[in-house]
């Protein structure tokens, strides 16, 4: 790559950071692959209907969906790109299909949209697992919204393309139990064989129950048994490798256990299921990420004790160097972060020992924040070439000034440099 070329790419990368020089910028670690897109669906009260069975209130769904959704507008554990909270009234089958649709239309391919719904959930005449909106009518299955039916709309209007995650605490048994979000429809049994949330392709479903189970709520929890245990997983208790990532399958396992021993406890049965493959990250501790990160590069050898102590310290201050946010943020890679640290680029890390003196002279410039990182780049690989222009050999071998190479080159007088 050319030096006007690769200077046009690190100002392109530095744009991407939205502003990181800010004295207040937070640290932050890449929770994701592409952007995430979430709807969030909580219903306690459903429309009532003459002479139609009027389907049970529930206590917790509404409250459920809105600390769900908190979560995802955190930006401190991911990045959520747009969340959208519809509760009660609001939850009509057009409104939930219209954020799918609205929603899956900005889904790239390495994006993904998360889809939680809690409420109601009955087997259609078929056994597939079905949601009910909160105009769903009991006695007619086109006010219903299957499962197969939402992931079709999703892929239509995504052109295929992203992932899609259905987190579903809702029951599909057909059964009436007291103190669940499952009912019963009079003179209407449930299918005898009621049929597993099947995804499509990479989607994943998250089920707070099996298809023959109901889904408990808990007044002294406050709130859905499987949500609630959920969150407490999200919070950072399922991390179970302690990496700082949460993966939906930490959270499936973790959630899962406590869910069947709150259920066995009280003489129920309840156990949440996993439908696909559960590796997207759900949340994030980004101080423990860092840190991890920052250990592996230790046990690799690639950084010393002393710059990894150094390291960790800055990830634990308010803050952190420019650069260091950038690595952690995923706009530095592995290479080009050792590359700084190395050059001794980075505030308070000592550089690595003999390495070459020219370097490290350009290192304190960025140091110092006297420079900016594409101009970093472009130096060290003209030293690194043998192609450094009189300019920068002057000042390498002390016969020009700090201050006025730095002017030539805020001026953009030296050549292939950026200003």
């Amino acid at each position: 790559m050319d030096w006007p070329t690769r200077a046009a790419t690190w100002a392109f990368s530095l744009a991407l950071l939205g502003g990181l020089g800010g004295a207040q910028a937070p640290l932050a670690l890449p929770a994701r692959g592409g952007q995430v897109y979430a709807l969030l669906v909580g219903i306690n009260n459903y429309r009532p209907y003459p002479e139609t069975p009027q389907l049970p209130p529930l206590s917790f769904a509404e409250s459920d969906a809105r600390k769900l959704a908190a979560v995802f507008r955190d930006s401190s554990k991911g990045n959520s790109a747009k969340v959208r909270l519809l509760l009660d009234d609001a939850a009509t089958k057009t409104a939930i299909e219209a954020e799918l649709r609205e929603l899956a239309k900005r889904l790239g391919k390495h994006d993904t949209l998360v889809f939680y719904f809690s409420g109601h959930g009955f087997p259609d005449s078929t056994g597939q697992a079905t949601l009910i909106p909160s105009d769903g009518k009991a006695t007619d299955e086109e006010t219903w919204l299957s499962l197969d039916n939402v992931q079709a709309l999703v892929e239509k209007y995504s052109s295929n393309q992203g992932k899609l995650i259905l987190i579903l605490d809702a029951c599909f048994s057909g059964q009436s139990a007291v103190g669940s979000r499952s009912f019963s429809l009079p003179g209407r049994k449930a299918p005898s064989q009621t049929r597993a949330p099947a995804p499509n392709g990479e989607n994943v479903i998250l089920a707070s129950s099996a298809n023959t189970q109901p889904s408990w709520e808990d007044a002294e929890l406050g709130g859905g048994v499987f949500t609630i245990y959920l969150l407490e997983a999200i919070s950072g208790k399922g991390d179970a490798n302690g990496d700082g990532y949460l993966t939906l399958a930490e959270a499936y396992e973790y959630a899962t256990s406590r869910v069947e021993i709150y259920a066995r406890q009280r003489g129920k049965t309840q156990t949440p299921q996993l439908y696909g493959t559960g590796d997207f990250v759900l949340s994030l501790n980004p101080t423990v990420a860092a840190k991890g990160r920052l250990a592996q590069l230790k046990l690799l050898n690639k950084i010393t004790g002393d710059q990894f102590d150094t390291l960790a310290a800055w990830v634990d201050a308010d803050q952190p160097p420019e650069d260091l946010r950038a690595y952690f943020s995923g706009d530095l890679s592995d290479a080009q972060f050792l590359g700084l640290v190395r050059a001794g680029a980075i505030p308070n890390v000592l550089p690595e020992a003999g390495h070459d003196p020219r370097v490290l002279k350009v290192g304190a410039l960025r140091r110092g924040g006297k420079i900016r990182l594409e101009q970093f780049w472009v130096l060290v690989e003209m030293i690194r070439v043998g192609k450094a222009p009189s300019d920068l050999s002057d000042y390498l071998s002390g016969k020009l000034r700090e201050t006025a190479f730095l002017n030539r080159l805020r001026a953009g007088a030296i050549a292939g440099v950026p200003r």
